[in-house]
């Protein structure tokens, strides 16, 4: 009886029929929910959502700047204007650092233009009332590329850079300082003399504050004139005899740009350590060789 075989179960065909039918089906609806479920799970985690999203972000909104520049424009303007203002209230420091170059540059080129006209009222003064050898001068300067109006103030008055101070603005510590021959100040002297030089500054522009606003920007003391141009940080000495053309204020100015550019965030918080300041004493030399070149070649002219 052991060996008999127990009768089978009946099939259902319909169920056998669904199994067929439906068995695809159901491992596709399956993979479908895995594949939602994981999509709900990244988009629940912002991190996820980032690292999924991060690399066709670019080119999404590349090829949309590329289709369509002015609906981007009119749709980022609220934004980075409201992101604009947000920086610099939250990083004012930075972003006048990063701002001072360019706005330096722009008002040189302004000044520049200025003096442009001034020399040529001065070209025109002396047209009217020339003599030969006046004329004959004006034109050996043309020759020689030398402007006319500059050539008759350099003759009579050579021009010739001494020194130059580089001194932190709030405190009126000397940071370095250059000249022109080996019998300049001594270290310590050089240190009295940026202290005097920041305590006539200050009491000028203490005093006149109410007829002007601007900086004290020359002092005259017999033969010798100093030269101030003033910097977001700093601002420069350059002491000198006899007149100085527009190079000057162009070496000066440009000169502290390049300061500015380099040390801005030691000289932010400068509290008399040069050790952060390496190299600072460069520039102010290499203006002194600059400025006597150009002095040479005037001389040379003449």
């Amino acid at each position: 009886m052991n060996n008999l075989k127990q009768p089978e179960m009946p099939v259902d065909p319909l169920a056998q029929l669904k199994s067929i039918l439906l068995t695809e089906d159901q491992q596709r609806i399956a993979e479908l929910e895995a594949a939602l479920a994981e999509l709900k799970a990244q988009l629940s985690h912002k991190a996820q959502l980032i690292a999924t999203l991060e690399p066709v972000i670019g080119e999404v909104l590349e090829k949309k700047i590329g289709d369509s520049k002015d609906e981007m424009a009119r749709s980022l303007a609220p934004v980075m204007g409201a992101a604009i203002k947000r920086q610099i209230k939250d990083a004012r420091e930075d972003v006048i650092d990063a701002l001072y170059p360019i706005v330096g540059r722009m008002v040189a080129k302004a000044v520049a233009e200025a003096m442009k006209k001034i020399i040529a009222n001065i070209n025109a003064n002396l047209n009217r009332t020339f003599k030969f050898s006046r004329w004959f001068r004006q034109q050996k300067a043309r020759l020689q590329g030398i402007d006319p109006a500059e050539k008759v103030l350099a003759d009579a008055f050579p021009f010739q850079l001494q020194r130059v101070f580089l001194i932190a603005r709030d405190s009126g510590l000397l940071i370095s300082y250059a000249g022109a021959s080996q019998n300049g100040p001594e270290h310590d002297e050089a240190h009295i003399i940026g202290g005097m030089l920041t305590a006539i500054k200050s009491f000028m522009e203490t005093s006149f504050a109410g007829s002007r606003e601007g900086d004290l920007n020359e002092i005259e003391h017999s033969e010798f004139t100093i030269r101030i141009n003033s910097g977001r940080y700093t601002y420069l000495a350059a002491v000198f005899s006899g007149v100085a053309g527009n190079e000057l204020d162009e070496e000066l100015r440009n000169l502290h740009i390049r300061i500015h550019e380099r040390f801005h965030r030691q000289l932010r918080s400068y509290d008399g350590d040069n050790s952060r300041l390496q190299g600072i004493e460069q520039p102010l030399r290499e203006i002194i060789r600059t400025t006597q070149h150009i002095d040479h070649e005037h001389t040379a002219a003449s």
